[in-house]
């Protein structure tokens, strides 16, 4: 990230290109809390539903569950007066989610080599294998970690492009 996009001015623009064509259906607050995962995956399935194929919607879920997950774990919301906001929403042929925590001067959200007797470290992996796109920056507030998938439920003809991007 060049050091203007790190300003709050280059963070709101950058925010404001990743929404571009996008309506917001939804934006709530969770504590920075390993529960909290839970309490984000079942409120994204159940704002999605009707929106979206149940295959898709368990994509969803789990992508929502790895990135919540990473946002208490690894930035400075954790703990029970941290929060990690999630932002969704839905483009014409796209589902938009958007994980936003306190940021952190340590951790980066990036994708980590990881090996069978690996305990952790695949949440980020997952998101580039399965999302149609990716990335991750900061929105003003702290960092945000994002992901799109195709949702093929609202066009009925969008096609997943082969590899992600970040």
């Amino acid at each position: 990230m060049s050091a203007p996009e790190r300003t709050g001015h280059g963070a709101m623009v950058a925010v404001i290109r990743r929404w571009d064509g996008l309506r917001v259906v939804g934006q709530r607050d969770f504590h920075g809390v390993a529960r909290s995962a839970g309490a984000a995956r079942r409120w994204v399935v159940e704002l999605l539903s009707g929106h979206a194929p149940a295959e898709l919607l368990e994509t969803v879920e789990l992508l929502v569950s790895e990135v919540v997950t990473n946002a208490v774990l690894h930035s400075d919301s954790a703990g029970p007066d941290g929060l990690v906001t999630v932002c969704v929403g839905l483009g014409r042929d796209l589902i938009h989610v958007e994980v936003i925590d306190d940021g952190s001067a340590v951790n980066v959200p990036e994708v980590r080599a990881t090996d069978d007797e690996s305990l952790s470290g695949r949440g980020l992996s997952w998101v580039n294998l399965l999302a149609s796109a990716w990335g991750s920056g900061e929105d003003g507030r702290g960092g945000a970690v994002w992901f799109q998938l195709v949702n093929y439920h609202a066009s009925g003809s969008a096609s997943r492009p082969s590899t992600p991007s970040t």
